[in-house]
């Protein structure tokens, strides 16, 4: 029999099991266990993780589209594209009998099934809806203009965000499904925004390795009157699995790209576990720097009400960081104001599912385990960096990373069971032949520090995941020698201005993509120790000579 994915769940059973923590949580800094980033500023609420099963409820909707009296989503903004469907799970292939271009499969179902509700039998008086399935209610666009997004999942909890515009109260209900259909109600009840309409919600309790579907409700909390988005998220597998995971990423997302059409393909892509943007998700710089929260606010909606980010925001969960743009084009944070830098940071976590950390909330850095196959270290490496220390003399101290920052780094990556390492990290750490200091070349001491750190240490399956430069490639961090061997995939740009072929050295880079938008997808197969990368362009069609695979 071959293990799928929802076999292994079955077989083996996910009840009990615990997730991003592992065996050697303990023996590292205040950050790695991801239970520190449960509580805090955010709002918490447990999912029913004994929700009876709804029985007989098959969820799967006709592909040719919805009833003709049926409103189909909207997207807001001049440059709004489809609604992507949210309705078939990644697991769970359809023939739909149309020619899609490219080799990544497309759902191309809609979301909508229709405007009567079915009885399903639900239990109301254990306080789950009357009928769970959210999709055919009306979608309140203007509620929600700039859509909804999941992320940081650990294997039992994920964060849930929407900014809602609406003036009565809202609810999130968060339905785990089995193939095509509904297995339970997990969370259903009211969450809080704030005085912005920002909700910000993480749900614990979930099961791992389960898909969901998630919406924003108005309405009453049993019997609402209309929705946001429907949006897809998966758990992390269990603590101890060692399955494959398949995940895609990018950087640099300019406005003046809009409608990110790479992005609306990724964003119908059902084969996702999550999605990685390494950082310019939005750029406050563009046209006039943003300094005030409005201001920021204001180029974070040009870019969330895209069709292309909120086809992505929608349709898997992300892990996000921050890189210049965020702020303003290479910032420093030894000289930028105080209160600016609050500013830029209170719209970074306003428009996010990205977790805060209790003990310090303006902390970026964390990391999230996919059982044993992957653990996925998020770096921030722009507002803890001293310019002032600066040098390509590596014999000289030099800081790209704060020293706790980095120390949680060395210990993280030594102390992972998990076949994979890979670094979020949103400028690139390779010696590249005309790369300037603002890289970690330009603080060649903290780049010597880490780099000596995975090879004396020989850790194997450390990956770097970057962004920032405009082109996309594979490359070993360093031509030869003791770092010959660690290897790099930078991301992107989904949207900027696509760079001409960089100055590199061809024998350091097996894959070089340039001059073109696109997104990586990434696959991890723990059992071999293979993985394999290929680049995406926006008709879906994987770049030429971009697919690269190795064995870890």
């Amino acid at each position: 029999m071959k293990l799928t994915r929802r076999t292994f769940i079955q077989v083996a059973g996910a009840a009990g099991m615990v997730g991003c923590a592992g065996e050697d949580a303990a023996t590292v800094p205040d950050g790695e266990v991801l239970e520190d980033f449960d509580s805090g500023p955010d709002e918490i609420l447990d999912a029913d993780p004994d929700a009876p099963p709804i029985e007989d409820f098959d969820a799967a909707v006709d592909a040719t589209g919805p009833a003709d009296d049926v409103p189909t989503s909207l997207d807001a903004g001049a440059d709004a594209g489809a609604d992507v469907p949210m309705d078939t799970p990644r697991d769970v292939p359809r023939d739909l009998g149309v020619d899609v271009p490219g080799d990544v499969p497309r759902d191309l179902g809609v979301d909508v099934p229709g405007d009567v509700p079915r009885d399903t039998g639900a239990v109301r008086d254990a306080g789950l809806p009357v009928n769970p399935d959210f999709r055919g209610l009306p979608e309140r666009a203007a509620q929600f203009p700039i859509g909804v997004m999941a992320g940081d999942a650990a294997d039992t909890s994920v964060m849930f965000w929407t900014r809602y515009e609406g003036a009565g109260p809202v609810s999130l209900r968060v339905l785990e499904m089995e193939g095509s259909r509904i297995a339970a109600t997990r969370f259903n009840g009211r969450v809080t925004p704030s005085s912005a309409g920002f909700v910000r919600t993480v749900v614990t309790g979930l099961r791992p390795n389960r898909q969901h579907l998630y919406a924003f409700l108005t309405g009453p909390t049993d019997r609402p009157t209309g929705r946001s988005l429907v949006g897809r998220v998966q758990t992390a597998i269990p603590a101890d699995s060692m399955l494959p995971i398949t995940f895609g990423g990018t950087s640099c997302s300019n406005q003046s790209h809009r409608p990110f059409p790479v992005l609306q393909h990724a964003g119908s892509r059902t084969d996702l576990d999550f999605f990685i943007h390494a950082g310019d998700h939005t750029y406050a710089d563009h046209g006039d720097n943003a300094v005030t929260i409005e201001q920021y606010r204001a180029r974070y909606a040009e870019n969330w009400a895209s069709a292309g980010m909120r086809a992505l925001h929608r349709a898997t969960g992300m892990y996000l960081t921050w890189d210049d743009h965020e702020v303003f084009n290479n910032w420093n944070p030894e000289t930028i104001s105080g209160a600016r830098l609050a500013t830029a940071r209170q719209a970074f976590f306003e428009h996010r599912a990205t977790r805060r950390n209790t003990a310090a909330p303006d902390r970026l850095w964390r990391s999230f385990r996919w059982g044993r196959t992957a653990e996925i270290f998020i770096l921030d490496c722009r507002a803890e960096r001293r310019p002032s220390t600066r040098s390509t003399d590596a014999s000289r101290a030099s800081t790209y990373l704060s020293r706790a920052q980095m120390d949680w780094l060395k210990s993280g990556l030594r102390a992972s069971p998990c076949v994979f390492k890979f670094i979020v990290n949103s400028v690139p750490i390779v010696d590249r032949a005309g790369a300037d200091s603002d890289n970690w070349n330009g603080y060649a001491g903290a780049r010597r520090e880490i780099l000596n750190h995975i090879a004396n240490n020989r850790l194997r399956g450390v990956v770097w995941l970057s962004g920032d430069v405009h082109f996309g490639g594979v490359c070993t961090v360093e031509a030869a020698g003791a770092w010959g061997d660690i290897w790099e995939v930078i991301m992107g740009p989904a949207g900027a201005n696509r760079d001409s072929r960089p100055s590199v050295r061809p024998s350091q880079w097996p894959v070089l993509v340039h001059d073109v938008h696109n997104y990586t997808v990434l696959r991890a197969d723990p059992s071999t120790r293979t993985l394999t990368v290929e680049f995406i362009n926006a008709a879906g069609n994987r770049i030429a000579n971009s697919r690269w695979s190795r064995r870890f």
